[in-house]
């Protein structure tokens, strides 16, 4: 009987055990538990950014290798273009003289020809009087050599204008080999910079916000040396922000968040091919001392980055059009207008000879002019102290 009863306690005291709560983590693992994933997704996210890099680093190589032969072949067409230009013009005086003279030269030279064929006993038969003749003798004797070296710079015109069109066809010929090549470098650079866009848009995700606040900056700005202080203080507060939220989270700040560190500037060039159109401290065409240089160049030439550095502003800003600000080291700023398409974005770092845009395919009469400025700490200065051989 007492064994039943035990029996009976026992069915009956287990389902009551059975509901007890199961005590629950101590708060400590939770938050060694967060931490572990914290820094496994630090870890990830370093070993993306890595292969990220590793892939833009080899991509920029390429790229720079493809605009430094496009850039090659442009400045070979931009002479070949300016030889052609000056040859067809030319060609056109001298047909142009050639035209004026030699009907002339030609009726005199026919009507000498048939004095000189008359014999001297027939010229001593006409009845003018022998001074009259003696004079006409003088006078055919004076001019002559004159009309005979005429007749010869008309032969030399002639050969001089052969050769001229044979010249031509062979700069012509050479120019449509280098626009080939030309055709084939842009079409291999336009694959490339889809490429590089993508690797970006994996770690680009602030742009339009970034857009928007320099969109507002450059409104409120009434020249470029504000609105590079503009953008200067914009980066302090930003740069100040991430320290301030770096000390308050215990996680490692996004990626994007990271101000863009600074590229050397590299080896200087200017940004584009093309003609010295005018030089820097030299009067423009409105008669203003140009505070840069100007650069004539063809439609569509490639833009490259003229100096290692951080791009701060790429948009449109009051007269000067599309444009490119970059930030380089060591207090130097670098202002580039001209721009029919930017191909880069605010944050980004390029270096020297990377691809940043295009020059505009039509338009007014500046359409293939760019304009460079170089800035010191807020102040245009003359961009040879930077680039070699550039006067």
């Amino acid at each position: 009987m007492r064994f039943i009863l035990l029996i009976l306690i026992f069915f009956i005291a287990t389902p009551a055990m059975a509901q007890t709560p199961t005590p629950s983590a101590h708060p400590l693992k939770d938050v060694e538990s967060k931490m572990v994933r914290s820094k496994e997704e630090k870890k990830k996210l370093q070993a993306e950014l890595k292969k990220i890099e590793s892939n833009m680093s080899s991509q920029r190589k390429k790229l720079i290798s493809v605009a430094k032969n496009i850039k090659g072949n442009e400045n070979t067409l931009v002479r070949l273009e300016k030889n052609i230009a000056t040859k067809q013009d030319e060609q056109r005086r001298i047909e142009a003289k050639l035209t004026e003279d030699k009907k002339s030269i030609s009726e005199l030279v026919l009507a000498l020809e048939r004095i000189r064929r008359i014999p001297p006993e027939a010229v001593m038969a006409r009845p003018d009087s022998p001074l009259k003749t003696a004079q006409s003798t003088m006078l055919l004797q004076s001019i002559l050599p004159r009309v005979y070296k005429r007749a010869d710079q008309l032969k030399a015109d002639l050969k001089k204008l052969d050769e001229l069109i044979v010249s031509l066809e062979e700069d012509r010929n050479k120019a449509i080999v280098v626009a080939k090549k030309l055709q084939k470098d842009q079409k291999s650079l336009s694959h490339m910079l889809t490429k590089r866009e993508t690797i970006y848009a994996r770690t680009e995700k602030d742009i339009e916000r970034q857009k928007s606040q320099l969109k507002a900056i450059s409104q409120q700005a009434s020249s470029l040396k504000e609105l590079v202080k503009k953008i200067e203080a914009k980066q302090r507060r930003e740069a100040a922000a991430r320290k301030k939220k770096k000390k308050s989270n215990f996680r490692t700040a996004s990626v994007t968040n990271k101000a863009t560190p600074i590229p050397k500037t590299g080896s200087a060039q200017l940004p584009v091919s093309g003609i010295m159109a005018v030089g820097y401290g030299k009067t423009d065409d409105i008669g203003a001392v140009s505070q840069g240089i100007k650069i004539k160049s063809r439609k569509n030439a490639l833009i490259v980055a003229p100096m290692g550095g951080v791009v701060d502003y790429a948009g449109k800003f009051k007269g000067y059009g599309q444009i490119i600000i970059l930030k380089h080291q060591k207090g130097y700023h670098s202002l580039i207008a001209g721009f029919g398409k930017i191909d880069t974005a605010v944050g980004r770092a390029v270096v020297a000879g990377e691809p940043i845009g295009k020059m505009a395919s039509s338009g007014g009469k500046d359409a293939e002019t760019l304009y460079y400025e170089l800035r010191y700490k807020g102040n245009p200065v003359n961009p040879s102290k930077k680039i070699s051989g550039l006067k």
